[in-house]
């Protein structure tokens, strides 16, 4: 039996890694479209109407430029009053440490604000029937 130290070991792994990532990158793909196209057909020999979905099979959606635009508005909010309160508030009590953890969640917090406040004023749109 062939005993590993740890230097050969890296060696295998950082050699074995890049190739594995790889190999899943591709293979998960390949997979996404193969059932993606699966479905469809599925889809089209049950007499479903497929010209409703988009790319990913799911149904189409308008992008509203309301909810990019609070997204945008809650990261922003976010980033001011985490420099506010990292500049003013915590560097007199904490000098020493790190303060990017505020960042995150200060953004993080406001764009999710964001996107429930869309949420509340976007009106949602009865599905128009095609009768054929």
């Amino acid at each position: 039996m062939i005993a590993l130290n740890e230097t050969r070991l890296e060696g295998v792994l950082g050699v074995m890694i890049p190739i594995v990532a790889i190999v899943g990158g591709i293979s998960l793909a390949f997979g996404s479209l193969y059932l993606r196209n699966r479905e469809r057909m599925e889809m089209i020999s049950r007499g479903m109407d497929i010209s409703k979905l988009n790319d990913m099979g799911m149904p189409k959606r308008r992008r509203s430029p309301l909810r990019s635009g609070l997204v945008v508005l809650g990261a922003g909010i976010g980033l001011l009053l985490a420099y506010v309160l990292c500049n003013n508030v915590i560097v007199d009590k904490y000098p020493g440490d790190d303060h990017t953890v505020i960042y995150f969640g200060f953004v993080a917090t406001f764009v999710g604000l964001g996107l429930v406040l869309s949420h509340l004023l976007e009106k949602k749109e009865p599905e128009e029937t095609n009768k054929v």
